[in-house]
């Protein structure tokens, strides 16, 4: 009889635990792309300003125009991996139905719009660019089931006009 019960306590009790431990499996993968969504973005800010700057770099060869470049509904589409580093530029079909490259796990999409200062009080002379870097998690997914991380950074012009 005790057998019976110890039988039925664990029947009960495996299902339970096994679907707490894939939840807190879950988190930590949602939480662990959130952070590496944040240090792409960043490091994408950072590339792109430098680019502005006639320092090259493979995601932006050619560097996209200043300040307006791509749209919100054809962004430049860029591939990087578990790590965070960069793997190649992606396509407008790839953002829509995911990727077929298997080392893709992050797709980003960026486009930026001219900005002027709000104290600017003469011609408007497009002195910002507001950067909008969507980072989407897993890459292989289509848009409706991927996670997606904004972001909208401001860059300033880096030549004088």
């Amino acid at each position: 009889m005790e057998t019976v019960i110890a039988l039925g306590i664990i029947a009960f009790a495996v299902p339970i635990i096994l679907a707490a431990t894939s939840n807190g499996s879950k988190s930590r993968r949602n939480g662990e792309a959130e952070t590496r969504s944040a240090w792409i973005a960043t490091d994408l800010q950072r590339t792109l300003t430098e680019s502005w700057r006639d320092i090259p770099h493979e995601a932006f060869n050619p560097p996209p125009s200043f300040p307006d470049f791509s749209a919100a509904n054809a962004p430049l589409v860029l591939h990087y991996d578990n790590d965070g580093k960069f793997l190649e530029v992606g396509t407008t079909a790839e953002f829509q139905n995911g990727t077929k490259l298997p080392r893709s796990v992050y797709l980003v999409t960026m486009y930026g719009i001219g900005r002027d200062p709000q104290n600017f009080n003469s011609t408007p002379r497009k002195q910002l660019s507001l950067v909008t870097i969507d980072v989407h998690f897993p890459a292989q997914a289509p848009l409706g089931k991927r996670q997606i991380s904004t972001y909208n950074v401001m860059i300033p012009r880096q030549k004088q006009l």
